[in-house]
């Protein structure tokens, strides 16, 4: 049977495509991961509405999935896991088909040669494996987040215009491939805006085939126009849309008098009339390019359309409703992200610019919330004196240290050597763009995809975690330093992977060859490269350091690169001039499959999380801590997302009630916690909406009275809610915009404690009676107080003890962090409890309030796997890879083992507290977290409870391990051996302790003769250790 070359191009590209679908299917994580993946679920299975600017395409298309699980709600997160192994399978085909529609323009025009055909095929095959089986893409295909769909969009819409492209002379239809991609860039809204950085390439392959012969002015302003397409949709298009949808809502319901929402369908009404006017209009006066592109916003705009499902479903007040957009104005809020702020990208501030000493601040615009008392819109914040208006000799162009957060102005200083006082210049930001926003928030993560990656640990400038290596020792050391007596759990972790640089070679060649034969179509390349790489750097202008690595965002660029590891194939084909046969062809294919298949090989273990069901484990071990109707104070999204999953789609523990400290300076979060949601009550806030209105209460600034004594909490609430003139003061006075601010005169607070009430609802046992306190007294020891604060006071104010009050342990690690009560804590699991005992703790920042040892014992020591104690998701498990996240988590479990281990000790329950500690080992090997700060309390609890050899052994295992390390460390000079300077210090210092430990449980802190001490080899070794890395 012959097939024709279109026959086996589309066989080749489904082959790829079921590639893909196998690997990501069997590598697939099973449940919820940690960050946005839980929020993601949860507001898919139930259609609710998720941090802006929301998802509505991808959570209409998991909630379908999630119905394959047929009412099973443990199987409902794979099948929206699903939705990301699909997008990113159906993604590698139109890549495919893309490399080999771009690859045919590199050979001679006419019929190609069998030869051709092989090579063409095999540079399809190479480069969308090669992509397939890259770090970045890999990670986004195995959960449920919006990146791997927002790719297969970005695929399509590309493929399309070279769809487009092939037709537009024969085929009188063709612009329906340009409609199409219009409707995948308005769909895109509903998934990820990054589909949009395709428009100025889609421009350049339209300039191209309308305007053959091209000369440099037509070039540059082609170019021009297809980045002003792109701002006019992106900035002027999409928000002009709900733009007037909230101007009309607000002047027909608030001048008119018409009903809520009527200024909405007035909206639609007029851009609907505006657009049959408009083809009406074009197809009369006979102007296609009009009517074309009118009908390309008609596709923008149904696209768009998906964010009517918020607004739908918001007004159903989901038990998640962040924002609460619920009508047009909000809507509008909602997409905008007014939520996070903004920041300069051209033009701006430095970190350390001054205010205008006239006019610190300028008016922002007036947010409204609608009034059902009322029935109109009300201004909640006339937005005066808002905005930050920085004098005009501090702000410049390209500003790239801008945040004035006191961490970020300390790493601008650290890594680029400027101070506050000096006048950041134009340079310094420069130097900046380059170190660290495209070096090490681009480049790194580009070379880890097409290089090779040192590990998955979070990189902060350290030579030892996170950098892109090669595995060529020579090359690696001229930047990591010395490569060799690497540490073997250095060598041995699963997520250090080598590509010998070779996809990246292969890269640069295609990239070469591509720009030597066809120019036109390396230059659309080129650009979608630049757009989906550099340009997302400098809009997204990061700062130093982010939470997690951001490589899933550049994932557009590392496609891009795909294209030309696969024209890298055609080049090596065509360098081979009269040897260029099919057999030939054939030999270079199969060694270019090497690459995908070097890729596959080093890839595959830390990127299978088949079995790893971790996050949802964790969440549950945070609710099972909790006592019934409890409510739960959590801090960031790996406390918080997993939880809100395992509520909202299990059905697990609904009776505690999540309360996320970071979103609790938001009214409509305050509205969300003041309602009932399945099992769980509302939160008992006292304060109504107008009292804690956005613009209302945000912020009140302490002023020093000089009053002495204590206030009662109650009280303070009511001076709180005053609005008299009594409780403002007036910032910036003598400037052109005043500011009024709210203030509280006193830090020191008192709640009295029912001991009646404390002891019926069982807060404490009877027999700890007489250990409850008369008053919390409370100190608060900041000059601020915010919304959330004042929610917080009102909460332990009022609440008298009927429902538990836990905290996360992951809240924070400092006194402020938990709002100095931490002496009223009691360890309860994963949680503090507030409790009215006082503890002085040990100074520790993990070592806060009391242990109720008993409950701890009931429910972290499970070696029955019963469901309703501490269960590890299959954490032990060896082939069950733990990546930096996972592991970060474990850290608050080995301290609170410890801890309960510690506590049964001192109680004399030494044989209870090695089960303990047996338990944890046998759960959280070494193995596979390592040793850490946080494994030394385990072997403090062996020794503890009277298991010194147990205890040594660790010690041993330990120092071991910190010895090669320093070993390691010992070979690096000069600037090298600075750069490791932390590392080495850290190591020592944990030598430093393993031999306190020592001392203190194997010689009894005694005094040691010298004799003695010469025989303690931890000593001897930290000594040698320290004088070899001095």
């Amino acid at each position: 049977m012959n097939l024709s070359f279109k026959q086996i191009n589309s066989f080749a590209g489904w082959l790829t495509f079921f590639i893909a679908l196998f690997t990501y299917v069997s590598t697939l994580e099973p449940t919820v991961s940690f960050w946005d993946c839980g929020e993601y679920i949860a507001t898919s299975v139930k259609l609710q509405v998720g941090h802006p600017p929301g998802a509505p395409v991808f959570q209409l298309f998991a909630n379908v999935m999630s119905q394959l699980a047929l009412g099973d709600v443990t199987r409902q997160a794979f099948y929206v896991n699903m939705v990301s192994g699909l997008s990113s399978a159906f993604t590698i085909p139109f890549l495919f088909w893309t490399i080999t529609f771009l690859g045919r323009k590199l050979f001679d025009k006419g019929q190609l040669s069998i030869s051709q055909k092989i090579a063409l095929i095999g540079s399809g095959l190479v480069g969308s494996l090669a992509f397939t089986f890259s770090d970045s893409f890999w990670f986004s295909a195995v959960e449920g987040e919006v990146y791997a769909m927002s790719s297969c969009f970005t695929a399509i819409a590309f493929w399309a215009v070279l769809k487009w492209e092939s037709v537009a002379d024969t085929d009188e239809y063709a612009n329906r491939w340009l409609l199409l991609i219009a409707y995948l860039t308005g769909l895109s809204v509903g998934i990820h805006i990054l589909v949009f950085l395709t428009i100025p390439s889609v421009v350049m392959i339209y300039f191209y085939k309308k305007f053959p012969e091209v000369n440099w002015k037509k070039w540059i302003l082609a170019n021009a126009a297809s980045i002003g397409i792109l701002g006019l949709v992106f900035a002027v298009i999409i928000p002009f849309v709900l733009s007037l949808f909230g101007w009309l809502e607000i002047t027909s319901v608030n001048t008119i008098g018409l009903p809520k929402n009527s200024g909405s369908l007035l909206a639609f009404l007029l851009i609907s009339g505006a657009i049959f006017y408009g083809i009406y209009w074009a197809r009369k006066n006979n102007k296609p390019l009009i009517s074309q592109c009118i009908h390309a916003l008609v596709f923008l705009l149904i696209g768009y359309s998906s964010f009517v499902v918020l607004a739908i479903r918001s007004n159903a007040n989901t038990p998640i409703d962040e924002n609460n957009p619920e009508d047009a104005m909000s809507l509008l809020s909602y997409y905008n992200r007014d939520q996070y702020g903004d920041w300069p990208i051209l033009f701006g501030q430095s970190f350390n610019s001054q205010l205008d000493s006239k006019r610190p601040y300028t008016d922002g615009p007036p947010a409204y919330a609608f009034s059902s008392e009322t029935g109109e819109y009300e201004v909640t914040n006339d937005g005066k004196a808002s905005k930050p208006n920085y004098s005009k000799n501090d702000i410049g162009f390209f500003p790239r240290m801008w945040s004035d957060q006191n961490n970020h102005v300390q790493n601008y200083q650290k890594l680029m050597g400027v101070k506050t006082g000096d006048k950041i210049e134009f340079k310094d930001h420069f130097r900046f763009f380059i170190d660290y926003q495209v070096g090490q928030m681009w480049f790194r993560y580009f070379m880890w995809n097409f290089s090779g990656r040192q590990n998955d640990d979070q990189n902060r400038y350290e030579l030892s975690k996170g950098n892109w290596i090669t595995g060529i020792s020579f090359i690696d050391e001229m930047r990591l330093g010395p490569q060799t007596n690497l540490p073997n759990h250095f060598l041995s972790n699963p997520s250090r992977n080598v590509y010998f640089g070779l996809p990246l070679i292969l890269g640069i060649l295609g990239l070469y060859f591509q720009a030597k034969r066809d120019k036109k179509n390396a230059w659309v390349v080129t650009l979608l490269f630049l757009f989906t790489g550099l340009a997302i750097v400098v809009y997204t202008n990061h700062k130093p350091f982010e939470p997690r690595e951001r490589d899933y965002a550049f994932v557009g660029s590392f496609y891009v690169f795909a294209i030309w590891i696969g024209m890298g194939v055609i080049a090596l084909f065509e360098l081979l001039g009269k040897q260029r046969t099919r057999l030939s062809a054939a030999v270079i294919t199969i060694i270019s499959l090497s690459i995908p298949a070097l890729m596959a090989s080093q890839n595959w273990d830390d990127h299978d999380r088949s079995d790893r069901y971790t996050a949802r484990e964790i969440a549950k071990m945070y609710l099972n801590s909790c006592e019934p109707n409890a409510i739960l104070f959590t801090n960031g999204d790996n406390d918080t997302f997993p939880l809100w999953y395992i509520q909202e789609v299990e059905g697990y523990r609904t009776d505690v009630r999540i309360v996320n400290l970071s979103l609790l300076n938001t009214d409509w979060y305050i509205d969300m916690m003041k309602r009932k949601f399945y099992e769980g009550e509302a939160v008992p806030l006292t304060f109504v909406k107008k009292e804690y209105v956005q613009g209302t209460r945000d912020v009140l600034y302490y002023q020093d009275l000089k009053i002495s004594g204590r206030w009662y909490a109650k009280d303070f609430l009511k001076y709180a809610l005053r609005n008299d003139e009594g409780v403002f003061f007036t910032a910036f006075p003598n400037t052109q915009s005043p500011k009024k601010l709210q203030f509280f005169p006193m830090k020191n607070l008192r709640i009295p404690v029912d001991k009646n009430k404390v002891i019926a609802n069982k807060v404490v046992e009877v027999s700890d009676s007489s250990k409850i306190v008369d008053y919390i007294d409370w100190n608060w020891n900041s000059n601020v107080i915010s919304k959330r604060d004042l929610m917080l006071i009102d909460l332990i104010a009022n609440n008298d003890w009927s429902r538990p009050i836990y905290f996360s342990t992951t809240v924070g690690s400092s006194a402020s962090s938990f709002f100095w009560l931490q002496k009223y804590f009691r360890l309860e699991g994963l949680a503090y409890r507030f409790v009215p005992v006082s503890t002085e703790g040990s100074g520790n920042q993990f070592d806060f309030g009391s242990v109720n040892a008993d409950k701890m014992m009931s429910i972290m020591y499970n070696p029955d796997g019963d469901e309703s104690k501490f269960n590890f998701g299959n954490m032990e498990k060896p082939d069950v890879f733990l990546d930096e996240t996972v592991r970060r988590s474990t850290f608050n479990l080995r301290i609170n083992y410890g801890r309960l281990a510690s506590e049964l000790s001192n109680r004399g329950r030494n044989e209870e507290a090695l089960k303990v500690l047996d338990f944890a080992m046998e759960k959280m090997p070494v193995s596979k977290l390592g040793y850490d700060y946080f494994f030394l309390n385990l072997i403090e609890g062996y020794y503890k409870a009277g298991d010194k050899e147990k205890a040594k052994n660790y010690i041993d295992e330990f120092s071991k391990v910190m010895e090669n390390e320093l070993r390691f460390y010992a070979q690096f000079k000069g600037a090298d051996k600075r750069a490791v300077k932390n590392e080495i210090q850290t190591d020592l210092q944990f030598m430093q302790m393993l031999a306190r430990m020592l001392m203190q449980y194997e010689y009894n802190n005694s005094p040691l003769t010298q004799e003695e001490y010469n025989n303690v080899e931890l000593i001897q070794l930290y000594e040698e250790l320290a004088e070899l890395c001095g």
